[in-house]
């Protein structure tokens, strides 16, 4: 099958997952492409997370996001070292574990040492980093894809890939970090430490839940993965067991036990 282009990618993803937000793709730009703003234009008020802002641009409240260059002081602190635009803060470690005002997102600031180390150094190798929707994007070389929607179409995602795939373990990781990092980071190779071609679910951090809706995941897909995937829909479960996959109908059992709960 030959090559698809980014928009192809995204609509098949779109099917795939019958996704309500629109997928997006992250890659590199030398210049600001045309409709894409900064985190600031799209999160007005309090903080300025670029994965919030991905989620608003998901939903169509922009038609992409960029960081680099002059973005420094328009985004969080945090995505400035999960995305290597600069070192983290000197007191990192005390912050993601247990120290005064603190996360408590690692047990000791050993522990948030040690996992900083095997995350590896995170390169930003490019003018800006553009995450923008798929039907928007026109002809650029994704580096990964970010699909956020309801529990069942990431898990048929997640079928989709082990579609293409001969073995049961290694595929998809929910990995420790930040949004922007499992979001963005981690599927796009920025992150030495990353395992390739591999897509991650999560987000397991759960700082950002005061803004990212209860019943939605995400799932960043490198490029080399999604291609495959979308190329993979019309032979898979996805398009041959469509009752299955979306069922019309739930099983009366299991509905009414839990909607006594």
């Amino acid at each position: 099958m030959s090559r698809l282009s980014v928009n192809e990618v995204g609509e098949r993803l779109a099917t795939a997952g019958r996704m309500s937000l629109q997928p997006l793709c992250v890659y590199w730009a030398d210049a600001v492409p045309e409709g894409v703003v900064k985190v600031s234009d799209v999160v007005k008020a309090g903080h300025r997370c670029l994965a919030k802002a991905t989620l608003l641009v998901a939903a169509g409240k922009a038609d992409g996001v960029y960081v680099g260059g002059d973005t420094m002081k328009g985004t969080c602190q945090g995505s400035h070292g999960f995305l290597g635009l600069a070192g983290f803060p000197e007191d990192i470690c005390n912050d993601l574990s247990t120290g005064k005002d603190a996360m408590y997102l690692k047990e000791s600031p050993q522990c948030a040492a040690w996992t900083l180390t095997r995350m590896g150094s995170v390169k930003f190798s490019g003018k800006y980093l553009v995450i923008q929707r798929t039907e928007k994007a026109g002809d650029v070389e994704a580096l990964s894809y970010l699909c956020i929607g309801q529990a069942e179409a990431v898990r048929n995602l997640c079928g989709l890939i082990h579609f293409g795939s001969d073995s049961p373990f290694g595929q998809i990781d929910a990995a420790w970090g930040s949004f922007c990092a499992s979001f963005i980071a981690y599927p796009s190779g920025m992150a030495r430490g990353a395992p390739k071609d591999t897509a991650f679910i999560g987000p397991t951090a759960p700082d950002g839940n005061p803004w990212f809706p209860p019943d939605m995941m995400a799932i960043g897909i490198p490029a080399k993965v999604a291609q495959r995937m979308a190329g993979d829909v019309e032979r898979s479960f996805v398009m041959n067991c469509v009752g299955t996959t979306y069922p019309e109908k739930r099983d009366s059992e299991v509905v009414k036990a839990l909607n006594n709960k």
